[in-house]
């Protein structure tokens, strides 16, 4: 059986716990949680992230450029139109 239990409930029980051979074992556990590194599933989503925030940056990027070039007038609503990239997400991006 597995529990999924925040830091504040594990300190509460552990508190209760009158069985010093559990509470030694719940603590190990703990440690040996604090040490894990992080899942190849979890790394390969923040690289795949990162890959897709950097292209939607070099999209914005290019369309600035090119509404600069054109003499068009630069907004959130024309980066957007331009790029191909969402409104929000130029929002996220851009500072104007």
């Amino acid at each position: 059986m597995r529990l999924t239990l925040n830091k504040k409930e594990v300190e509460y029980i552990l508190k209760k716990i009158e069985n010093r051979e559990l509470e030694a074992k719940i603590k190990k556990q703990l440690e040996i949680e604090e040490q894990r590194d992080v899942s190849k599933k979890s790394k390969s989503a923040l690289k795949a992230t990162k890959i897709r925030s950097d292209r939607a940056k070099a999209k914005i990027q290019n369309a600035i450029n090119i509404l600069r070039m054109e003499n068009r007038k630069i907004s959130y609503y024309s980066i957007a139109q331009s790029s191909g990239v969402s409104y929000s997400t130029v929002k996220k991006y851009v500072t104007l």
